[in-house]
């Protein structure tokens, strides 16, 4: 009898046991009768799956929630920049895998011998840092990765590893946990996360999948911005070719005109073909000519070349550019982009800083100017200079130009900052001053009232002060506090070295004739 009840209590308390799991729950305690029976150890058994499965669930809908979650910021990438979407991809991941640092490698690079990793996002202690990091491919675990295409899961990091590779912090992590980006056979950048516990495999899987996802986005962004670059640099070429045929149709105007007055007997081919002969002479003859291949080597230069910069041929052909440019100018940023620029079709002109063979500067007045075949390639670069070293004043002409622009226009002078420091008579005339009323103020002086408080007109002496022109027709008020209306542009002088030291402003007085209107 008294085993008949204890195997009812036991059947009770399993029928129980089955009704809490039933329920979903399995969080309970085998009672100590029960626990030691067949039944209490399938029960125990079911118990432990039941868990199992529980955990698996869990881990699966934390993962099913976080790539739905990051979807959401990779669907919104083009409401970001590239750097912010790469920041934002980096921080979301470190708050939802937990760990505490991060970074996100980019392949960088113009060609395959010249690819390398970027650092172009860092996450660390709740922080995010500003890290200009360049890693070498097969360089460390980071550059490895690109090389294997697989990821790399270390537990035993070196205390040295953080300092020589990630650039993580000051304490070496437990586990670092690093992901490739790749689409296809293609690897577009490397996800590399710190952690100072270990990373459990259902989230290193999570990072395998969400890794393909962000390989996709960022190849969908950085062609967007390489297309929008090649869109840009397209129109600019057809403003430039649309400005170059004009011109070209205006001189053949000219030339036919001349042709008729010279010789009506004369073919215009044959007349234009000798004028070109002509003018390549002339140029030849008085300009500082070399070419180069488009990535700066020389091929040929003149006489007149050879002469300002005192070399042989022998010295210089099949050399690169650099040598003839001073140390403080091949460091510049400027001079780093310098030939990529060229080679992709961009002529450059202005006055450049070099060097000749006897260490002496010499100043060129030049234009690089790119040489391109029909399909566009750019087959190499003529440089076209005049040695301005010793420069001699304005020519005559030049002279005769500034006269006559003097006379019949109101010109200013102003800092870089605004203030006036000079103004010819028409400018006088038109405002209503004398130049002792307005030598030393500053431009405002002339701007209607509650106008100078604006950004617009901050942003005016901003763009100026930069180098760059403004144009346009300009409401103004003479010294009477009449409204005076200028079209005008406001010109930035630069010095030798490129640097704006002043603004000259050139303008026409349209008041009568827009009154009349």
């Amino acid at each position: 009898m008294e085993q008949f009840d204890r195997l009812k209590q036991q059947m009770l308390h399993a029928t129980a046991l089955i009704s809490t799991l039933q329920k979903g729950d399995a969080g309970f305690i085998l009672s100590e009768q029960l626990a030691h029976t067949a039944l209490g150890e399938s029960l125990q058994s079911l118990k432990i799956h039941l868990d199992q499965v529980a955990k698996e669930e869990s881990q699966r809908n934390w993962t099913n929630n976080g790539l739905a979650s990051f979807s959401d910021i990779l669907r919104n990438k083009q409401s970001l920049d590239f750097e912010s979407l790469t920041n934002e991809i980096l921080r979301q991941l470190v708050i939802y895998l937990e760990v505490n640092q991060g970074a996100i490698f980019i392949m960088e690079g113009d060609s395959p011998e010249n690819t390398y990793l970027q650092m172009v996002a860092c996450y660390a202690y709740n922080r995010k840092k500003h890290l200009n990091k360049r890693v070498e491919i097969g360089e460390g675990l980071v550059g490895q990765c690109v090389l294997e295409k697989q990821p790399c899961y270390m537990t035993q990091v070196p205390r040295d590893y953080v300092n020589i590779t990630s650039g993580l912090g000051e304490a070496t992590p437990s586990s670092v946990f690093i992901s490739p980006l790749i689409i296809g056979d293609n690897v577009f950048g490397v996800i590399e996360i710190a952690s100072f516990h270990m990373l459990e495999a259902f989230k290193q899987e999570f990072m395998l999948k969400l890794s393909e996802n962000i390989a996709a986005t960022i190849k969908t962004v950085k062609e967007n911005d390489r297309n929008i670059v090649l869109l840009r640099s397209s129109q600019q070429q057809a403003e430039e070719l649309k400005a170059q045929e004009e011109e070209l149709r205006q001189n053949m105007e000219e030339l036919e005109a001349t042709q008729e007055e010279m010789s009506r007997k004369s073919a215009q081919l044959a007349k234009a073909t000798a004028e070109t002969q002509s003018l390549i002479r002339g140029i030849n003859e008085t300009m500082a000519t070399i070419e180069f291949s488009p990535d700066g080597k020389i091929l040929t230069a003149n006489t007149k070349f050879l002469q300002t910069m005192n070399y042989q041929p022998e010295q210089i052909i099949g050399k690169h550019h650099r040598m003839f440019v001073p140390e403080d100018v091949l460091a510049s940023d400027e001079y780093k982009t310098f030939w990529t620029r060229l080679a992709a079709g961009h002529s450059i002109n202005g006055v450049f800083r070099r060097r000749a063979s006897s260490g002496n500067t010499v100043w060129l007045n030049a234009i690089y100017n790119p040489i391109v075949d029909e399909a566009g390639k750019v087959l190499k670069v003529i440089k076209l200079a005049n040695d301005i070293t010793s420069e001699q004043e304005l020519s005559a002409e030049n002279k005769a130009v500034l006269r006559g622009i003097n006379a019949s226009m109101a010109v200013i002078e102003f800092s870089t900052e605004g203030i006036v420091l000079d103004a010819n008579d028409n400018f006088l005339l038109t405002m209503g001053y004398t130049l002792a009323d307005i030598k030393g103020s500053h431009h405002s002086k002339f701007m209607p009232a509650g106008k100078t408080e604006t950004e617009e007109y901050r942003d005016f002496w901003r763009q100026l002060s930069t180098g760059e022109a403004v144009k346009g027709i300009f409401e103004r008020v003479s010294s009477s506090g009449q409204t005076v209306m200028l079209n005008a542009i406001y010109n930035p002088i630069f010095n030798a070295e490129h640097k704006v030291i002043k603004v000259v402003k050139f303008a026409t007085n349209l008041t009568q004739y827009l009154n009349a209107k």
